[in-house]
């Protein structure tokens, strides 16, 4: 039984994982959540307990604790990382901290496995705005000030990507970077359709359902993007967040200018 395990289930990305994860036709799936509230998620997410054909065990901790994250990723082939925060801040550190939980866990099942251990495949959710070959800014000055903006949630995940990345030169994992451009309609369930691309142009805005069918793509398509970045891009009808996306960008200048 394959089974993928979706760290953060209850967000715009997470549950959008879950929601493909349900609704695909891999056979005699496994999927495995953790999330801080059971709850949360269920209400999110009622048909996880009636609908589905698949094997779903749910892992709450609302403290990430270190046992419960390696009893979640034990097993896994596919690892989504779903973790993560829109708003920036000076002490933003949720993608270096759920690196180091994910890492350990990781070695203690290599290290309780041994020449049996099979280097799962995560999916990392990044950001377009570190993309190098993918552009959906409508100028590098305008990528430049958005980065330097939000340069909290953006320090926090390169670290993350460079914790990544060492682990997969040991043999660890393989990571695959998802980078999507701005996010809209965490709530939504509608998928209307995207693309991936490693180099080029991208559309500036794309629903949380799309990047989460395209986490599940990107998961099956190791062999084709293990070890790479990715962006997704829509090319369907995307709804504007306006208010909500600027009041986080008012958030983080403040963030930045604030000698505190």
């Amino acid at each position: 039984m394959p089974i993928h395990a979706v760290l953060g289930g209850t967000g715009g990305t997470g549950s959008a994982v879950v929601r493909t994860l349900l609704a695909s036709q891999i056979p005699d799936l496994g999927i495995n959540v953790l999330v801080r509230s059971k709850s949360k998620l269920l209400q999110a997410i009622p048909q996880l307990g009636s609908t589905s054909t698949a094997v779903v065990n749910i892992f709450e901790t609302p403290n990430l604790d270190a046992d419960t994250f390696t009893a979640c990723v034990k097993g896994a082939s596919t690892i989504y990382v779903c973790i993560g925060t829109n708003n920036a801040s000076r002490k933003n550190e949720i993608a270096v901290t759920t690196a180091t939980r994910l890492i350990a866990a990781l070695g203690h099942c290599r290290k309780a496995l041994g020449s049996d251990y099979k280097a799962p495949t995560i999916l990392f959710n990044r950001s377009m705005a570190l993309n190098r070959d993918v552009i959906f800014f409508p100028t590098e000055s305008v990528k430049r000030f958005m980065q330097w903006a939000m340069f909290g949630i953006f320090e926090d995940l390169l670290k993350a990507g460079e914790m990544y990345a060492t682990a997969e030169r040991d043999g660890l994992l393989v990571c695959i970077t998802a980078d999507p451009p701005g996010m809209m309609d965490a709530n939504g369930t509608e998928a209307t359709g995207y693309e991936l691309l490693q180099k080029g142009k991208a559309a500036p805005m794309l629903n949380y359902a799309d990047f989460g069918a395209a986490m599940v793509e990107l998961g099956q398509r190791r062999a084709e993007f293990g070890g790479k970045a990715v962006g997704v891009s829509a090319t369907g009808a995307v709804r504007p967040e306006v208010l909500v996306n600027l009041w986080r960008l008012v958030l983080g200048l403040k963030t930045r200018l604030s000698p505190f």
